[in-house]
């Protein structure tokens, strides 16, 4: 196995991006705040997010096959057992070769009608934000283009689409 950071267009809140996870049986959104540091900040003072703050990011996963989301969170970080192979605290990362989506090919090979090809197409994708850890299998993700600015009208929305 081997970790493969992912760069996209925006960094990933490392105060507080309160990741939020909107999700039915065949579509997971996540929602987060992304870094927005104001060019007149003093470095003084620490600003709390509120529902109403602009500056997020939604991740849509299609087909998602299974997902985690907890610990650890960045301070405990060593503890997780990818970390050797390189994970990092507030960024996206991929896991080449992984073991989970191994485990979940031999769950499924009871199935009568398996086929360990269906799961070839699954990427395992780590989201790691400062108090907690999201991991999801699931055969890609994609950017939501047309996401409200704040996390207050961006659930609202989401929640109509679910």
């Amino acid at each position: 196995m081997r970790i493969e950071q992912i760069t996209e267009k925006f960094q990933i809140d490392v105060g507080a991006p309160t990741p939020t996870i909107l999700s039915n049986e065949h579509i997971l959104y996540l929602i987060f705040y992304v870094s927005n540091v104001d060019p007149n900040w003093d470095g003084k003072s620490v600003h709390m997010r509120t529902d109403n703050d602009d500056g997020i990011v939604t991740i849509k996963f299609d087909r998602f096959e299974q997902f985690k989301f907890g610990s650890p969170n960045d301070e405990a970080i060593n503890g997780h057992p990818l970390y050797k192979l390189g994970l990092e605290p507030y960024s996206i990362q991929k896991v080449i070769g992984s073991e989970w989506i191994k485990e979940l090919t031999k769950m499924n090979s009871v199935h009568p009608y398996h086929k360990d090809e269906l799961f070839e197409k699954y990427e395992h994708f780590i989201f790691f934000f400062h108090d907690r850890c999201f991991e999801i299998v699931a055969e890609n993700y994609s950017i939501e283009e047309n996401s409200k600015s704040n996390m207050r009208e961006e659930i609202e929305r989401i929640s109509k689409l679910i």
